[in-house]
């Protein structure tokens, strides 16, 4: 009696793609984090006064943004077949971006510590490491428009998952553009689009991520 044929995986999707890998439990686990702490970092920043107004925020967005690092690395497995050549450059601008956000909170937790003015996206003063954000919103934003280009166009993820990576990098890159052309750290420019990134973009993209990576799917 002739056997069945085993069952391949879908073209373009390894065997490995299929199964959680420990790489994806803790990208999911970090993705999680990453949310939490923005949205932690827009409450403090936004409606806590005080030395936890001070202290706490910096800390948030050193800690997103550090983690944030193995989220993107995690997401570019899942798109780079569909144009390994731009997943490879949103997986540098993002790098590059979020390593500059993880800077941008330690120098302002360093600036708090050692009694010494610090400039930033919060104060009418440029930040010398990320100069009006350029780093943590302008780069990140980004690479979360091309990586949302790829989720579309992969059909490995969620397609509302890709646009609602659009929305994210419209909200990042109009509030770099705001908090440039204004210098006004309480403008509308700089409070809406960091609103809608920092409490709902970001978290609600993390969290989508986190969950996705932490799914243990069955090999084919």
């Amino acid at each position: 009696m002739q056997q069945p044929a085993p069952r391949q995986p879908a073209i373009g999707i390894s065997s490995a793609d299929l199964s959680s890998t420990p790489f994806d439990r803790f990208a999911g686990l970090a993705a999680f984090i990453t949310g939490l702490s923005s949205l932690l970092y827009a409450v403090f920043f936004l409606l806590v006064s005080g030395s936890l107004h001070d202290y706490l925020p910096p800390i948030f967005l050193a800690l997103g943004g550090l983690l944030a690092t193995a989220v993107l690395t995690a997401l570019y497995r899942r798109v780079r077949d569909a144009e390994p050549t731009f997943a490879a450059w949103a997986l540098g601008l993002g790098f590059i971006g979020q390593v500059g956000t993880a800077i941008h909170g330690v120098y302002g937790l360093a600036c708090l510590i050692s009694h010494t003015s610090a400039g930033g996206v919060g104060t009418s003063a440029p930040n010398p490491v990320d100069p009006a954000g350029f780093l943590a919103f302008g780069l990140t934003g980004l690479s979360a428009l091309v990586f949302a280009w790829l989720i579309v166009r992969s059909g490995r993820l969620p397609r509302s998952l890709g646009y609602l990576s659009y929305a994210l990098a419209v909200a990042l890159i109009a509030l770099f553009l705001g908090a440039l052309l204004t210098n006004t750290p309480r403008s509308l420019f700089v409070l809406i689009p960091g609103g809608l990134a920092s409490l709902i973009a970001t978290p609600i993209w993390n969290f989508w991520l986190g969950a996705i990576f932490l799914a243990r799917r069955p090999v084919a």
